[in-house]
């Protein structure tokens, strides 16, 4: 539940931060600035709605048991977001690079060079594609243990 609500919130911070950075990097005067700014806000919006689905499977627990056979609809959220954050992230990095490695050739503007600032903005949405990846990771832990995990925690039960 925390780690659902702190990703969540996290993606939430990265949905208003991408925008508000991206628009005021040196790289904004680039016609492709809105693509990039729409790519990394699916990737953060990727990042909350995998919070938001870890913290709604928590209510699928009833006394430590799974109260209804939901673990496959839990997988289904969590990989139906980490697989668009990831395509999101890739086309994103990809697109970005190269917009920085060839500023100033076209437009008459001097080089840009992979900044501080930059740099921050581009690992925004890698940041967020590996958090959604840890919850892809977290919830498939949860709702399908391995065998020796379920030996090793139910053996006191019988």
């Amino acid at each position: 539940m925390r780690w659902g609500s702190a990703s969540a919130g996290i993606g939430l911070l990265m949905i208003i931060a991408v925008p508000v950075f991206g628009y005021r990097l040196p790289t904004s005067y680039d016609v492709t600035t809105g693509l990039t700014v729409v790519l990394g806000i699916t990737a953060a919006c990727c990042l909350m709605l995998s919070g938001i689905g870890l913290m709604v499977a928590r209510c699928y627990f009833s006394a430590g048991q799974l109260a209804h056979r939901k673990e496959y609809t839990v997988l289904g959220v969590q990989l139906g977001t980490a697989i668009p954050g990831w395509l999101a992230t890739i086309v994103f990095v990809f697109w970005y690079v190269i917009t920085v490695t060839t500023s100033g050739s076209y437009s008459g503007m001097e080089q840009l060079h992979f900044t501080v600032p930059i740099v921050l903005y581009l690992i925004t949405p890698v940041v967020a594609a590996l958090i959604n990846s840890v919850n892809l990771i977290t919830a498939f832990s949860l709702f399908f243990p391995s065998p020796r995990r379920l030996s090793r925690y139910s053996s006191g039960l019988a």
